[in-house]
């Protein structure tokens, strides 16, 4: 993670095993950071000067696109489905 003011680097973690690959951005909503590997887990990370793994979750599908984030509601374009996580508004 980096500073976006001074471009400095303030963290960095592997995630998982270091084996997965991620091709979609990482999102943020709240204090949380989302990254989907492309295996189909989501890792949940409380933002700050430590990263913090607060969840893994398996969705048990590929993932290649970047999750969309719109009213309480995470969404992620897997293989063959959409899945949205959240309870909306």
């Amino acid at each position: 993670m980096f500073d976006w003011k001074s471009g400095e680097r303030v963290a960095q973690q592997r995630l998982g095993r270091g084996a997965s690959g991620f091709t979609a951005s990482p999102v943020a909503a709240g204090n949380r950071i989302y990254f989907n590997s492309e295996d189909g887990d989501v890792y949940v990370l409380e933002a700050g000067e430590e990263l913090n793994e607060v969840a893994v979750n398996e969705l048990g599908e590929t993932l290649m696109a970047t999750p969309a984030i719109s009213d309480g509601v995470i969404y992620f374009r897997a293989r063959r489905h959409l899945i949205a996580i959240g309870s909306g508004s």
